[in-house]
């Protein structure tokens, strides 16, 4: 199964810059379950999660699609948007 990018971000990894829409991985590779796991529920260095899980047919159309790239300031805007959440669930955790 194939995963779809949901941001502009880079892959630490292999160095990739995904786009949103985009498919991941960039070229079909296997990838461990745990990393996609990470990438996907947002417990990974970023804090987001990047990828979504795609049905095949999907991930084909997203590599035929034309699209003008994002800024790569994607990411950041929804972390920023986050953030209230974040500290929320924070100070839940710490028992405030």
């Amino acid at each position: 199964m194939g995963f779809i990018s949901l941001a502009t971000w880079r892959d630490m990894t292999d160095g990739h810059l995904y786009h949103e829409g985009e498919p991941f991985p960039f070229d079909g590779r296997e990838v461990p379950a745990d990393r996609t796991d990470a990438l996907e529920s947002g417990r990974n260095r970023a804090g987001l999660r990047l990828i979504r899980r795609a049905e095949p047919e999907n991930v084909e159309t997203a590599v035929h699609e034309e699209k003008a790239p994002e800024k790569a300031t994607t990411a950041r805007k929804t972390a920023s948007a986050k953030e209230p959440e974040r500290k929320a669930a924070a100070r839940a955790r710490k028992g405030k």
